[in-house]
């Protein structure tokens, strides 16, 4: 398990504190120029003016200090940050390792049931991609879902095409392809765990030619800063910066105006001893881990020469190979007891096959003949059905006709007697004229003159005459409802008389067929009646037959009840065979089970060692960079204790100039009582902060050193 490391992240108040130390002491960029000061007159000066400038260049090296603590808090997160990514470079690399050998096992069970139809002569279709992954790395969840999602389906379809296969082409493999195929997976587990080691290879390749680059880069860089170290330009000039650090100063003035050169100066020393210190320490660590890297390369060689001159012999010695080879012989007996009982069992079951393939022939051929028979008699039932059907089909054509001549003539009658009722309607009708008319001849034979005649005679004349009128009114009826009688017969048999020459040449046009139909059924009846003869002949040789294939079917009977006492028998020494089998088998992955087990156990510890490795080059690193440090703090150690000597010296020679010049500069410049302890982020004077406080109470919210405005939010307390 690797460690996880917690990155140091500062409190939010410390950096807060920092953010505002770090606020630079100018604010605005138009007034980048330092502040000003009185002009001298006549050789003299202001005398607040050395007072500001200490002010400010203490202030400046404050800002520096607290930079200088960030940037160290910033390396201190850097070589965190280095330790937790080499940690997820080696998790990558192992994950990477992971999805390689799970696809190049996809690969091997695939090919592996595709080995299983080459039998068959079935050929599966090789996917166009490459025989390993072309790239595992993926940016996000989307693109690696995607992949998986892609390679499920290639899968998918490879397994149900290999198993669709399978169903259909199941044949016995012999024992010679079976040794075959088992190589051939082996040979191709092998190959497959080539490529995924090739493609982790290639993988390193790029990187460590990307770390080379870098590497060269910085070689360049090097050389470049070792040549200009080399200058003798740039060492003049470094021994001129150590003559004006070490020369004494001639004047307190001349001391306050070259005191920030000779500040950095002194700096620039004390970094040149620090660089010089790790320098040193550093090349002694480089001496010693290139005397450790020679020793491990004699190690590495003769290790290697071992390796190389190792023989067969030193392999056949060893108690592991001793022992394979004995189970490997007790395998080698029993498969070849196997294939021996194998190979009887073969012949007994292909002469089985044949008596079986001879017997079902011989039975095959009967049932033919006794189909055909059959088949016959089938046909002369046809034919005597078709003749049924014949008969029956006149008889139906003789009832319709009768039906029909049945309706025309009761038609016939209803016509005949609606004629009739017709005639007697006349009849009445013209008797009631004939009345009319014999009694209109005898008034006509009596009546005199119109003229002549009286009142009395005109009266009986009018009804005379409307009774004539009513005789006619009722003659009118019964004539006008026989002659829409008439109309309407007339219409019908008209009407009836169409009808029936067309009924006429559509029975004419039925016969034509019905003939030619009952000329092409005589023919089949008489092919059918010669068919029937040829099937009872047919039939009688078939019951022979028939009485023949009991007595076979009694024989193959006995015969049967013998074979399935022979194949019991071949059944339990086949299941036994099979339970040698099936523990051979249970041997044979304890075996393999074993060896995966060691391999596991193998690369679980080559893993812990490159993880101890790892840690172990960590540890060192930090050690090698923790000694450099300790060798800068020991030369700032020096160096502090010479300023201390030299304070001791001043003190105890009780310098009042000197006691006066720090006692001023501590001092606030408006009370001279306080210490200084708030500073203004404005513009980075300092006061103390009884005198802030009043000022800003006061409504004087401007700086007296420079005038600049400020607010309650720009003090900040330097110490307490």
């Amino acid at each position: 398990m690797p460690l996880t490391t917690t990155s140091a992240s500062p409190r939010p108040s410390t950096l807060a504190k920092m953010e505002d130390r770090k606020r630079p002491a100018i604010s605005s960029a138009d007034e980048i120029a330092p502040p000003s000061k009185r002009v001298a007159v006549n050789g003299s000066k202001a005398k607040d003016d050395p007072l500001d400038m200490k002010e400010e260049s203490w202030v400046e090296a404050y800002t520096k200090g607290a930079i200088y603590r960030q940037m160290q808090e910033y390396s201190r997160k850097a070589s965190t940050y280095e330790s937790r990514l080499e940690e997820l470079h080696k998790r990558s690399v192992h994950h990477d390792d992971h999805l390689r050998i799970i696809d190049a096992w996809w690969r091997q069970v695939l090919d592996e049931m595709e080995l299983l139809l080459t039998d068959s002569g079935v050929t599966s279709q090789t996917p166009s991609e490459p025989p390993y992954l072309s790239s595992v790395s993926f940016k996000d969840l989307h693109d690696f879902q995607k992949h998986l999602s892609e390679k499920g389906k290639g899968i998918k379809s490879r397994a149900e095409a290999i198993l669709a296969r399978l169903a259909s082409s199941r044949g016995s493999i012999k024992p010679d392809a079976a040794k075959l195929e088992s190589k051939v997976a082996g040979l191709l587990a092998a190959q497959k765990e080539y490529f995924a080691k090739l493609d982790r290879l290639k993988t390193e390749k790029d990187q460590l030619s990307e770390q080379l680059n870098a590497a060269t880069l910085r070689y360049f860089k090097a050389e470049k800063k070792l040549d200009r170290a080399k200058s003798s330009q740039v060492q003049k000039m470094e021994q001129q910066a150590f003559a004006n650090a070490t020369r004494p100063s001639a004047s307190g003035d001349v001391n306050t105006d070259s005191g920030e050169t000779n500040g950095n100066s002194g700096e620039l020393l004390l970094k040149y001893e620090e660089a010089t210190a790790a320098a040193t320490k550093q090349k002694e660590q480089l001496d010693v881990f290139l005397a450790e890297i020679k020793a491990l390369q004699d190690e590495n060689s003769t290790l290697k020469a071992k390796r190389d001159t190792l023989t067969d012999e030193d392999f056949i010695r060893t108690d592991v190979f001793k022992q394979f080879k004995n189970q490997n012989e007790d395998l080698i007996k029993r498969i070849n007891t196997l294939e021996a009982t194998n190979k009887q069992l073969r012949e007994e079951a292909e002469r089985l096959q044949a008596e079986r393939t001879a017997f079902r022939t011989m039975l095959e051929a009967d049932a033919n003949q006794v189909t055909q028979e059959l088949e016959s008699e089938i046909i002369l039932r046809d034919q005597d059905l078709a003749r049924v059907r014949s008969a029956r089909d006149e008889l139906l054509a003789e009832t319709t006709q009768h039906k029909a001549r049945l309706d025309q003539e009761r038609a016939s009658v209803e016509q005949v007697k609606a004629l009739a009722s017709a005639k007697e309607d006349r009849i009445t009708a013209l008797e009631s004229q004939l009345s009319r008319l014999q009694q209109s001849e005898t008034q006509q034979a009596v009546s005199p003159d119109i003229e002549a005649l009286t009142v009395e005679e005109l009266r009986l004349k009018y009804t005379k005459l409307q009774q004539d009128f009513d005789s006619i009114n009722m003659e009118l009826p019964a004539i006008e409802k026989a002659y829409k009688k008439m109309k309407e017969l007339a219409h019908r048999k008209a009407m009836d008389f169409s009808a029936t020459e067309e009924r006429m040449s559509i029975l004419i046009a039925e016969k034509s067929k019905a003939d030619q139909k009952y000329f092409a059924a005589r023919k089949d009846a008489d092919t059918r009646n010669n068919e029937i003869r040829s099937l009872r002949h047919q039939n009688s040789k078939s019951s022979e037959i028939i009485a023949q294939l009991k007595d076979l079917e009694s024989q193959n009977r006995v015969l049967l009840g013998n074979l399935e006492k022979q194949l019991t028998d071949l059944k339990q020494s086949n299941a036994s065979l099979m339970t040698e089998n099936k523990k051979m088998e249970v041997t044979s992955l304890d075996a393999v089970r074993r060896t995966e087990s060691l391999n596991k156990q193998v690369s679980d510890l080559s893993n812990l060692v490159k993880s101890k490795d790892a840690a172990s080059a960590v540890v060192r690193e930090r050690n090698v960079m923790q000694e450099t440090e300790v060798e800068k703090m020991k030369v700032r150690l020096e160096h502090a204790q010479k300023d201390r000597d030299n304070w001791k010296n001043k003190a105890l020679s009780n310098s009042s100039e000197e006691e006066e010049m720090l006692r001023t500069f501590a001092l606030c410049t408006i009370c001279r009582n306080n210490f200084k302890n708030t500073a203004l982020k404005t513009c980075g004077h300092l006061f103390c902060n009884q005198c802030v406080d009043d000022r800003i109470s006061n409504r004087m919210r401007k700086c007296p050193t420079c005038s600049r405005a400020f607010d309650k939010m720009d003090v900040m307390p330097v110490h307490h």
